[in-house]
């Protein structure tokens, strides 16, 4: 191990369980760098999740720091976001030497500034386009003062995001989101998702399912559902399940309907592997073009057919390994055709040739590359 091979990461939330979106990014970002022979120094702050002692195994160092909440935040000019991710502890660990800085997101870039001023090299993985995601996410948003709180804070997003031109680079989540942060500050480079699945484990044939998975408690993947149900699932005589973390009252009510639906709320991790490996059909729908969809990579790991919205390829080169439909007369009909088609072994073969894109030892080269340039 090169003992000159330090790096602090700064998180925004504990990365541990990789349960979710860009958690799972950083955390297998973490354990491949580690893995690579990285002495990874880790910043995370503290709101929602416990201290992860399993950090430990991957990372040389683990600080905690207390996220800021309060009034006081949502009324200053920074966004809400960024603001109480600052950390007088945290910049002081961080200026301590000359080891190079990765941020996790926009969201951590509080005292970017103060180390680029040190001389310290400073690397920024965007995981969105923020401001962008935060307005679409305000356009799904019920609840009023929720959604004033996402437009404000997407309009702060906005005006903050130049802070991105200082970086000595950004690492961009997909190729869409590359394309805008390279047009707009001539500094991102493209690397996709890391992610838990070190081969492809779909097998061929047929299963008896359709599978739609996801975060329920998120706005976004209700109203995605919601719409899917009533356009789409409710006109079918073929079983489906739901299957995601803490569905709302409004989904529970809606599967209820209907007896050909099933719901399965906060399924374990073994079970929703499970459940993704035996679908026939996983089928997949966004509002949002924004950053790299997980559940997308997941399902052509490991599930049979995948049908996604032109939306949900967004930013991706995995178009050749889905279905594609562009309304729910278009959607229904695939599925009552993909529902007598087996998954043939060539369409395994054809997603490990494209796939190969998409391994983490593929991303760890291109990451080492930017943060340590022979």
């Amino acid at each position: 191990m090169d003992p000159q091979k330090y790096l602090h990461v700064v998180a925004f939330n504990v990365p541990y369980p990789p349960d979710y979106g860009e958690i799972i990014d950083i955390y297998y970002k973490l354990r491949a760098l580690s893995e690579d022979g990285t002495r990874i120094i880790l910043h995370t702050f503290l709101y929602e999740r416990p201290a992860a002692p399993e950090l430990e195994q991957l990372c040389h160092e683990v600080h905690y720091y207390k996220r800021l909440r309060g009034l006081k935040y949502l009324l200053q000019p920074l966004p809400y976001i960024v603001l109480t991710r600052k950390s007088k502890p945290l910049v002081e660990r961080l200026l301590n030497d000359d080891h190079p800085v990765l941020f996790e997101g926009l969201h951590t870039t509080f005292h970017m500034q103060q180390c680029i001023d040190a001389g310290k090299p400073v690397f920024v993985r965007t995981h969105n386009i923020e401001h962008n995601f935060y307005r679409m996410l305000a356009n799904s948003e019920r609840r009023i003062f929720k959604k004033l709180f996402l437009s404000a804070e997407s309009r702060k997003l906005k005006r903050y995001e130049p802070i991105l031109e200082l970086a000595n680079r950004l690492i961009a989540i997909s190729i869409t989101d590359a394309t805008y942060f390279s047009d707009q500050y001539g500094n991102s480079t493209y690397v996709s998702a890391f992610h838990h699945h070190d081969e492809i484990t779909a097998v061929p044939g047929k299963g008896d399912y359709i599978l739609f998975h996801g975060n329920l408690s998120v706005p976004e993947n209700e109203k995605a559902l919601l719409f899917l149900v009533k356009k789409v699932l409710s006109q079918l005589s073929y079983r489906v399940i739901i299957a995601g973390k803490n569905p709302g009252r409004v989904i529970r009510r809606t599967c209820d309907r209907y007896p050909h639906i099933e719901l399965i709320s906060n399924p374990s991790g073994g079970q929703m592997d499970q459940l993704v490996l035996e679908a026939h059909i996983n089928l997949l729908y966004t509002y949002q073009p924004t950053g790299l969809k997980l559940k997308l990579l997941y399902s052509l790991y490991s599930g049979r057919h995948c049908m996604a919205n032109p939306l949900m390829l967004s930013g991706s080169v995995l178009e050749p390994l889905c279905r594609v439909y562009r309304s729910p007369g278009e959607a229904i009909k695939m599925i009552e055709q993909l529902m007598q088609e087996p998954l043939s072994e060539e369409a395994i073969v054809e997603r490990t040739k494209i796939l190969s894109e998409y391994h983490n030892s593929h991303n760890i080269k291109k990451i080492n590359e930017l943060l340590w340039p022979s």
